[in-house]
């Protein structure tokens, strides 16, 4: 018999139990409101980025209650700089894998690793070994990574993903539900985030999408 706990989404349970949850992240929001400022959760602590200004915040996990006493979000925002990275970047290291053979890519993922042993000589882990990149034809000679980067630039300056600003729900979240957030910022602050809090509940804690596309004032390859 299995013992793992099984995968339960947060709109399963029942009413009194999300509450109970809900109650939890106000008393969290509650906690942490001389860091977070009492609107939202975020267990990154964010005001390293105020101390290093050469980082820049684009993305985090937070969580805020909802409009319904039984809800809570548990919210990815990031910017949308962050979304036309992540978008570029997901489009061409799809083309590479796709022009692997199934035996490639076993290959090209496979974790290599080394037994770490303890003074009685018993294994205690395993640290993993870094091998040497391998050569493909189908990429004219450039490895998995240095094809990637270069099918980046490629996608960035001559075909560009389309972001918007918007608010997409994540299904099937066992904590709270799942929501994603792009918000048209060069970076994220503690205001930004609250903003987009307030207009995503002013619009009935709705999905919604800008009609407009975030335009971006560099050119789209110097973006990434």
């Amino acid at each position: 018999m299995s013992y793992q706990r099984k995968h339960r989404p947060f709109t399963s349970l029942s009413r009194r139990s999300r509450r109970k949850k809900v109650i939890s992240i106000k008393n969290l929001i509650h906690k942490e409101r001389h860091r977070c400022g009492g609107i939202f959760y975020d267990e990154c602590d964010f005001t390293l980025f105020d101390e290093e200004s050469h980082h820049v915040w684009g993305w985090s996990d937070i969580c805020f209650t909802g409009v319904d006493p039984a809800t809570f979000w548990n919210t990815e925002i990031i910017t949308a700089h962050v979304a036309f990275k992540d978008g570029v970047h997901n489009r061409a290291f799809d083309e590479a894998y796709a022009l692997l053979s199934e035996q490639e890519c076993r290959h090209e993922f496979k974790i290599d690793t080394r037994p770490e042993y303890n003074a009685k000589g018993k294994i205690v882990s395993y640290i993993a070994v870094n091998s040497i990149a391998r050569k493909y034809a189908v990429f004219g000679g450039l490895t998995f990574s240095q094809y990637v980067q270069k099918r980046e630039q490629e996608i960035a300056h001559d075909d560009p993903p389309t972001i918007y600003k918007r608010y997409q729900f994540l299904p099937d979240y066992a904590y709270g539900l799942g929501l994603r957030i792009i918000v048209d910022a060069s970076a994220l602050t503690r205001q930004v985030i609250e903003e987009a809090i307030a207009d995503f509940r002013s619009l009935g804690e709705n999905e919604w999408c800008s009609s407009e596309p975030v335009r971006f004032e560099k050119q789209a390859s110097e973006v990434l």
